[in-house]
Parts: C-alpha cells; sequence; structure tokens
C-alpha cells in the first residue's frame, strides 16, 4: 500500500504590495532543496486539516500567528518510500515577527528568512523539484503569460551549466534519449503513467512538452549531440521508424541520425536500408519487444552492425521488469558469435550490473550508458548500484557513456548529471563518460 504524506506550504505576504516571506534551507547533503530559498511548510499531523496545519507552520517554523487565506493550488509527487501530495496556501502575520531557526528540532528548521518581490526567485527550488514552488509559479505564471515557468527552465539550465563548469566541459553528449513520431510518444508517456503498478511506484513524465520544446531544453543544457531512440513493440513498424529518424535527423542539428529493427524476416533489409540512409546508431529494446537477439532472423542484420561498426543502444538488463530474454544470458550468447559487436548495454545493465561488468571485461567492444543509474529515483526503489562496483566502473571509464532517458524521466535533467557526480569518480571520469567518449566512438 502506498504510503501518502500530506503538507502544506504557506506563501506569506509581506509589509509591501506584491512582495511574500522566502526561507533558506540547510545544508543538508541528504536534501535535494539544501541551501535553496522556498516557502516555510509543514506535514499534517494525523487528524490536522490543512488550514490548521498552516497556523501550526507559523508557529513551529516562524515563531508568528498567521491567519490563513485561499489554497492556491494542489500537487504530487512520488518520493520513493511514499507519494508526497502537498497544498499551498496564502497567510497574513496576525502577531509577532519571524525568526529562524525555531527551537523544534523534530522538524526542518530553516536557517535564514526574508521578503521577496520577484517570484521567479523560486525558479531554482521549482527546478529541483519542490512541489511548493513550482504551485506558486504556476499560479503567478497564469497571471504573468508564462515568464514564471520560463524562470524554472533558466534555472535548471543554470544547474546544468554550473556541473558542466565543475567538471570542465563546454558541451554534453548524450546516447541515450527518446524522439519519436507524436502518436508513439503519446502512447509512451500512456504506459509510464500507468506503470506505478508495474514497478510499483509513479512514474511521472518530466519533460512533457512538445518536440520544439525539448530539442530546445537539450540546446539550453549544452548538448552537443544527442540521439532520437525509437524502438517498435511489434512487426512492421521498424521502416517506418526508420523514415521518420531519417527525417528528424536531417532537420534537427545535432541529432545522431537513429534507427531500430525488430525480430522479423525484413530485419536485415530494414538494417542495410537505415544505413544506407546514414544511420549512425540504433536502438533495440528486448523488454518492450519481447524477443531474443539471438532470435537466426537477426543473425544477418548483426553481421551487417557488427561489420559497420555501428553503436545498438540496448534495453538488456531486467530494470524495471524483467522480460523473457532480458538478462546478461542472452547477450553473452549474441556476443560469442558477433564480438565485434558495439553493443551499449542500457542503464548499466540494472539491476543486473556486475553481469554486464563482467560482460565488458571480456568483450572490449561492449560499452555501457548511464541512464537513470545513481538517481535517487533508482536507488529508493531497490536497484541501487553497488558501490563495491565503482572501481571497475572507473577502470572501464573509456567505455561508458552518457545517458539519460530524456524526456521519459520522473526527475530534473541535472539530477541525472549530479548523480553521476556523486559517484565520487572524479572530474576526469565524468569528462570522458559526459562527452570524450561518445565524440572519439562517433568521430564528433
Amino acid at each position: 500500500m502506498t504510503i501518502i504524506k500530506r503538507s502544506v506550504a504557506v506563501v506569506v505576504r509581506g509589509p509591501e504590495a506584491g512582495t511574500f516571506l522566502v526561507v533558506k534551507r540547510p545544508d543538508d547533503p541528504a536534501d535535494p532543496l539544501a541551501g535553496v530559498w522556498g516557502l516555510p511548510a509543514v506535514t499534517l499531523a494525523d487528524g490536522e486539516d490543512e488550514r490548521a496545519a498552516v497556523i501550526r507552520a507559523g508557529r513551529d517554523k516562524l515563531g508568528v500567528e498567521l491567519a490563513p487565506g485561499r489554497r492556491l493550488g494542489q500537487a504530487s509527487a512520488d518520493r520513493g518510500p511514499y507519494l508526497l501530495v502537498l497544498a499551498d496556501y496564502e497567510a497574513t502575520i496576525v502577531g509577532g515577527v519571524p525568526s529562524v531557526p525555531q527551537p523544534d528540532a523534530s522538524v526542518t528548521q530553516y536557517v535564514e528568512w526574508r521578503y521577496a518581490a520577484d517570484p521567479a526567485e523560486l525558479a531554482e527550488a521549482a527546478g529541483r523539484g519542490s512541489l511548493c514552488a513550482q504551485i506558486f509559479l504556476d499560479d503567478n505564471g497564469e497571471q504573468g503569460g508564462g515568464r514564471f515557468a520560463e524562470a524554472a527552465r533558466v534555472a535548471e539550465a543554470a544547474r546544468v551549466a554550473e556541473f558542466r563548469r565543475r567538471v570542465g566541459l563546454d558541451s554534453l553528449i548524450d546516447v541515450h534519449t527518446h524522439f519519436m513520431p507524436e502518436r508513439l510518444l503519446a502512447a509512451v508517456w500512456a504506459y509510464f503513467d500507468a506503470a506505478g503498478p508495474l514497478v510499483g511506484r509513479a512514474w511521472p513524465i518530466a519533460y512533457r512538452e512538445d518536440e520544439q520544446a525539448r530539442v530546445a531544453a537539450l540546446r539550453a543544457f549544452g548538448l552537443s549531440a544527442f540521439t532520437a531512440l525509437l524502438y517498435p513493440h511489434k512487426a512492421g513498424m521498424a521502416r517506418s521508424l526508420n523514415d521518420w529518424g531519417a527525417d528528424f535527423a536531417a532537420r534537427t542539428p545535432g541529432c545522431l541520425h537513429s534507427a531500430t529493427f525488430f525480430a522479423e524476416p525484413s530485419a536485415v533489409a530494414d538494417v542495410r536500408r537505415a544505413l544506407g540512409q546514414g544511420a549512425r546508431v540504433f536502438k533495440c529494446h528486448l523488454q518492450v519487444g519481447d524477443f531474443d537477439p539471438n532470435d537466426p532472423v537477426l543473425d544477418p542484420a548483426w553481421g551487417l552492425l557488427a561489420e559497420a561498426g555501428i553503436p545498438v543502444v540496448t534495453h538488456c538488463g531486467s530494470g524495471p521488469v524483467a522480460g523473457r530474454f532480458t538478462g546478461p544470458g542472452p547477450i553473452a550468447r549474441l556476443l560469442a558469435r558477433h564480438p565485434r559487436l558495439r553493443i551499449v548495454v542500457a542503464h548499466l545493465g540494472m539491476p543486473e550490473y556486475g553481469e554486464f561488468l563482467d560482460l565488458a571485461e571480456r568483450h572490449p567492444c561492449l560499452l555501457l550508458d548511464t541512464t537513470m543509474a545513481f538517481t535517487p529515483f533508482i536507488e529508493g526503489a531497490g536497484a541501487a548500484f553497488p558501490r563495491a562496483e565503482l572501481g571497475r566502473l572507473r577502470d572501464l571509464g573509456d567505455r561508458v557513456l552518457l545517458g539519460t532517458d530524456f524526456p521519459n524521466i520522473p526527475y530534473a535533467y541535472a539530477d541525472a548529471l549530479e548523480a553521476l557526480e556523486g559517484t565520487g569518480l572524479g572530474p576526469a571520469w565524468l569528462r570522458a563518460v559526459c562527452r570524450d567518449n561518445a565524440a572519439r566512438i562517433f568521430a564528433l
């Protein structure tokens, strides 16, 4: 049963027109909102209603008496162990002067407070996943033509730029991003929307935007190259998807021309045709396609790809849900026949990390991508990369590539980068993973 945690945040109106009170959270390494400015908030106690919680927030967090005003809105987000449901309320101070921190150490206390006049000051918090900041910006955005939503996007791009600065990169290359025909993408998003019972937790799409906005987001993050990975779930789809992929690459500078195939008699012809169109990377999804990569019908196609040296990003690990042909066994058998294949093991082979590292150590052409690895979303789902294996991952650093699963991720793009940084493998490893390896492999 999903645990639901209900909270309220308070927009305390200031003495000057248009101002509101903001607070800074302490520098806790475990807190994704550490050190950012946000709104005071509390979790509802058993049997407590929201307006009573607003009053308690004033007393417990600011040392003042508040009079609750209108309810601005509500949002929810999966936080791993629980589902957070949070509402924003307006309030005014009717007694006392704000002071932080308050003496109650049983709840998060703030280290600074002040009045702000520009709602965009909450953009960084919103970009880091703060529901109360997102609700407030949405409420103001309805009156401001979307200016504050744009501010949140700018703030996230600034986080990515700061990551690049720390690591020493002027650009990034992401080998695991998805673009596909709109009807197919809508079906993929519907799958993720309904994936809660399947994977055991909600999976909200962070970048549910139109194609132009998604491309613009990647450019704002400083990507010099990215993929448009697409994949069929049944026979008869691959050729039309490849035609769409060729057109998308032609009209989208920086896109690595991406193609796909399915276990069907036309596979070798589809692969040959896509290579003739200029495809530079393929996607093979063994979980969604539900086919054995060792199906004899695929052998000529694999041979073509091995001869061409074209990377094939392959979802072959058993996460988030095992398939009939996922796991290291089928890939090991495939590489025994085609040792020159450039398989890119998506998600570092999650959750069979160690077994796929074994394969990479035995097969010098095998590559791995970092998609979703080390993020709190995955770590909290019981599929954490074993820390004891970090040394092996470091030693394979010239064959590890940045992947994110953009746009189908339930967190900010910057979170994925900062999670990689959190491995402690160092700037040189990060530079290789986040740009240099892909630049070498794709001759960029």
